[in-house]
């Protein structure tokens, strides 16, 4: 028989699994060429209030992103995209959807949310996959810089 396993052990599981991913992505980068901050990139902090809101304090470990930077220019990788329906205008999270975000100059976060291409690539990665995101941070980066 199988032996049941608790909500938070498979949410620990989970998060774990998009560590993997997101250091997947980093060393993929570091391998080609970019510079990655930090060892594995970024992810949220475990006692997250909502600044004045004044909220339990919830853990958002889960939200990870890669930030690199490449021959002057800085790339931002969520491993969660973040979407705006167009007919309901309703907000969305799509989560282990890679989301891009090329830019010049310092990093801003309300800058990076409305600017976010959504990739069609989905987690886990594959090779295939890794090459196909680089390909997307080199059209993210001509695509801006064209509108620069």
């Amino acid at each position: 028989m199988l032996e049941e396993r608790t909500f938070e052990e498979i949410k620990t599981e989970y998060v774990n699994a998009r560590e993997k991913e997101r250091k997947k992505i980093a060393d993929y980068l570091k391998d080609n060429g970019y510079s990655v901050v930090g060892e594995t990139g970024g992810k949220g902090r475990t006692n997250y209030k909502s600044g004045k809101n004044c909220i339990k304090p919830y853990d958002l470990s889960n939200w990870k992103w890669v930030e690199a930077s490449k021959d002057g220019f800085n790339y931002f990788i969520s491993l969660q995209a973040f979407d705006r329906d167009p007919g309901s205008g309703n907000y969305h999270a799509l989560m282990d959807r890679i989301g891009i975000c090329a830019y010049t100059g310092e990093y801003k976060e309300a800058h990076i949310a409305s600017s976010m291409k959504i990739s069609d690539i989905d987690l886990p990665l594959s090779e295939t996959d890794l090459i196909k995101l680089e390909e997307a941070l080199k059209s993210e980066r001509e695509r801006r810089e064209s509108h620069e």
